[in-house]
């Protein structure tokens, strides 16, 4: 059977027929200097095609940096609680990297753990995600090391592949995906032979082994060990590798306004700002930037890995490419294998 085809040129189409029904379609641009970025668009001539990842990854789109979950009015007859009732549009994310795919998977073994956060399960019901393989990549890159795949399928709805001749093979993934090819069926085509894909991009493979990781950080003697004040003491605690990784979900609750009307908001947070475990004692359990940047590497190797099934890095290497200070987390990793 040959395989559903997406030619570039229906891109035009299908962005079109996504607005026609309400939805928005969000896809990579560059938006300055080089700076790739997932953002809604309106027209197909907007996607950039050529690029490793976008600077941010897409969760966004379902886990804002800030929304109003609840609203509460002061009057002299009492205080009034309003709740926020989300009724999301569909959201198509195209030009995804199975990377961030992936990595849908792990924020959403977050906000369904122990109480369904429908402020993101009711975003992540709407959307459709639409992956691309990676043809190219750079020094960053080190998901084969995380195991996962340059053209892997997870998190992913349709899983593209680009073609020789720059147009997409489609390989649906989930049913919602299947759903999709049929409503926009006039974009997704039929092709009379199958054409010749691109070569997907091997990342470099790190001498890491990240079951030894693991071990590593159960071992409390590690804890207090001279291999975190060395590795993260160029830390700065600016929480840009926080903000750029797609799996990274602290968040805080605020209440923001006046006396009379006043809006509770979700927040992005992060773990690397010095604050984030302040007690209100004055006392801090992290009182040393390195610290914190410990407690991140436990959480992506140890924490996460011990409390889901899903990934606590995707091996994106944001973290790596943000960072001012060059602190990078795969040297890290190979000190811990090598250990």
């Amino acid at each position: 059977m040959a395989k559903k085809i997406l030619k570039r040129s229906d891109l035009t189409k299908l962005v079109a027929s996504v607005g026609k029904a309400g939805g928005a379609f969000v896809a990579p641009k560059a938006v300055a200097n080089g700076l790739v970025e997932y953002v809604f668009i309106k027209k197909a001539d907007e996607i950039e095609f050529d690029y490793i990842v976008p600077g941010k990854s897409f969760k966004e789109a379902n886990f804002p940096q800030t929304e109003v979950v609840a609203r509460f009015k002061n009057d002299p007859e009492g205080v009034t609680v309003e709740g926020v009732e989300l009724n999301p549009p569909r959201v198509v994310i195209f030009g995804a990297r199975p990377c961030d795919a992936k990595s849908s998977e792990s924020l959403n073994s977050v906000f369904t753990w122990d109480f369904i956060d429908e402020f993101y399960t009711k975003r992540e019901d709407a959307m459709v995600t639409i992956t691309v393989a990676c043809t190219t990549g750079d020094n960053a890159c080190f998901c084969t090391s995380v195991g996962i795949k340059p053209d892997d399928t997870d998190g992913s709805d349709l899983l593209l592949r680009e073609t020789e001749g720059g147009d997409f093979t489609v390989e649906a993934v989930t049913d919602k995906g299947k759903a999709f090819i049929k409503e926009e069926k006039a974009v997704f085509t039929e092709g009379k032979a199958t054409p010749k894909e691109r070569t997907i991009f091997e990342p470099r493979k790190l001498d890491v082994d990240l079951e030894k990781i693991g071990e590593y950080l159960k071992d409390t003697d590690h804890y207090e060990g001279d291999l975190w004040a060395d590795m993260a003491r160029k830390c700065i605690g600016c929480g840009s590798c926080t903000y750029a990784c797609p799996t990274c979900h602290c968040f805080d609750i605020t209440d923001e306004g006046g006396f009379s009307e006043t809006e509770r908001r979700k927040n992005w947070d992060s773990c690397q700002f010095d604050f984030f475990t302040l007690h209100a004692s004055g006392h801090n359990p992290r009182d040393r930037q390195y610290k914190r940047w410990r407690n991140r590497f436990m959480c992506k190797f140890n924490i996460y890995p011990g409390k889901f099934k899903t990934k606590g890095c995707v091996g994106c290497g944001r973290c790596v490419r943000v960072c001012p200070v060059r602190l990078d987390i795969t040297e890290v990793m190979e000190e811990i294998s090598g250990a």
